[in-house]
């Protein structure tokens, strides 16, 4: 209120009141869009009724036309089978006449060709039958050949087999004759215990004396021959020790 001066203020109480005597705005709105949604609602239930209606009238209009379809075709059939009596004159004969010749021809073109189909037909079966007993008699052949080459390799590997059990049998009696010539080796006989100590001593003898051919080789090759061992006095052993061997 304090933005407002004395004189509006004073005007503002004098002023006349207005009495509101319609409805006001918002229901004013309120009841147009109420009619609104009314009215559209009238408008698609109407068009749904029209549809349906067209629909039914179109179902009726096709009914009424395949109705009318089969009459025309009845109508058809019927002038078909009617026969038009007319008046026979020269021009009539002479074209009955050319009708009856041409239907006879007609006639006669068709049993022609019945009978060249027909002969056609036994034709093309003779000749498969002909085709199917070649077959029959090529496979025959061939299973027969087949056969006799089968046979003849059988015969050729049971020969082969022989000949190789009949060489193997000869070897094994040669080689058993050759082992019946050959002449009996004579059984070593059996040592005695002195002849065994005998030979494991000279065994033992040999076996040492390789041995100190052995160390004497890398003694010389150790140091290249300058030293010999038989002139040094520490390179001698007792006597003993010298003629003796180590079993």
């Amino acid at each position: 209120m304090t933005t407002y001066s004395t004189e509006q203020i004073n005007a503002a109480m004098t002023a006349p009141v207005e009495m509101v005597t319609g409805p006001r705005t918002s229901k004013v709105t309120a009841i147009n869009r109420m009619a609104t949604t009314a009215a559209i609602a009238d408008a698609a239930k109407a068009r749904k009724t029209r549809l349906a209606a067209e629909k039914k009238e179109a179902k009726e209009q096709r009914k009424l036309d395949r109705i009318a379809k089969k009459a025309q075709k009845a109508d058809k059939a019927n002038k078909r089978k009617t026969k038009v009596v007319k008046p026979m004159t020269a021009v009539a004969n002479a074209a009955a006449d050319a009708a009856k010749t041409r239907r006879k021809s007609l006639v006669a073109q068709k049993k022609t060709h019945n009978a060249f189909k027909k002969e056609l037909k036994t034709t093309r079966r003779n000749l498969m039958t002909d085709w199917k007993e070649a077959a029959a008699t090529k496979k025959e052949l061939d299973r027969a050949v087949a056969l006799i080459f089968k046979s003849e390799e059988k015969r050729n590997k049971k020969a082969a087999k022989a000949a190789k059990k009949l060489a193997k049998e000869e070897a094994a009696a040669a080689k058993k004759a050759a082992k019946e010539a050959k002449a009996t080796t004579p059984k070593r006989a059996k040592l005695t215990d002195e002849q065994k100590l005998l030979n494991k001593a000279k065994r033992a003898y040999e076996t040492e004396k390789n041995r100190r051919a052995k160390w004497e080789r890398e003694f010389q090759t150790k140091f290249n021959g300058v030293v010999s061992i038989q002139y040094q006095p520490w390179a001698e052993e007792p006597e003993f020790l010298e003629d003796g061997f180590v079993c």
